[in-house]
């Protein structure tokens, strides 16, 4: 019985006859953020991408002032000129894209800061390259200590025991007065 059924389940998946609506060479997407003069995130903030005065896609902006327009285009509007509308701002994008590469994915970075636009990505806080090469020193040291401490504490438990701890601070206090007196 649980064969049939199998059979029946695969047949049913093998039969349904579901398409995309478009072709993944087709999709292209623009995205970004509208922030302010601080460069803070502008919530709800509704983006459009227009061509020719129709909306082809709309969306308002996250907490972020993030947004991303999934829309389709075809080989044959590559070097259109699209219209983007992010509140009271407006851009034209002019869209580039290699219409024999039909597996990279198609992203046009749009972005408004306090009005102005820039396209490309913009890049979020980075740390200086010179941090790293400090990190990695103070790592380093942080190691060669942590190491040197287990090796010292093993060779002090080979040295006196089990008890070596409560035997090696007796033996420690023993120095001290030898040395003062």
């Amino acid at each position: 019985m649980r064969i049939v059924i199998i059979i029946m389940f695969v047949g049913c998946l093998l039969s349904t006859n579901l398409q995309a609506d478009h072709q993944p060479d087709n999709r292209y997407n623009v995205r970004g953020y509208v922030l302010d003069a601080n460069k803070d995130g502008i919530k709800n903030v509704t983006t459009q991408i227009l061509s020719e005065g129709k909306t082809l896609r709309s969306i308002k902006t996250n907490a972020d002032g993030y947004y991303s327009l999934h829309f389709q285009l075809h080989i044959d509007d590559s070097d259109r000129v699209l219209n983007l509308r992010a509140g009271r701002n407006e851009a034209e994008l002019h869209v580039n894209f290699n219409s024999g590469d039909t597996r990279s994915v198609r992203i046009h970075e749009a972005n408004f800061i306090d009005g102005k636009f820039i396209e490309g990505a913009i890049g979020g806080f980075r740390f200086p390259t010179w941090i790293y090469a400090v990190g990695g020193l103070i790592l380093i040291f942080v190691v060669v200590v942590f190491l040197e401490k287990r090796r010292k504490k093993k060779i002090r438990l080979a040295k006196y025991g089990t008890a070596g701890k409560q035997t090696a601070s007796k033996h420690k206090a023993k120095k001290a007065r030898r040395k003062n007196h």
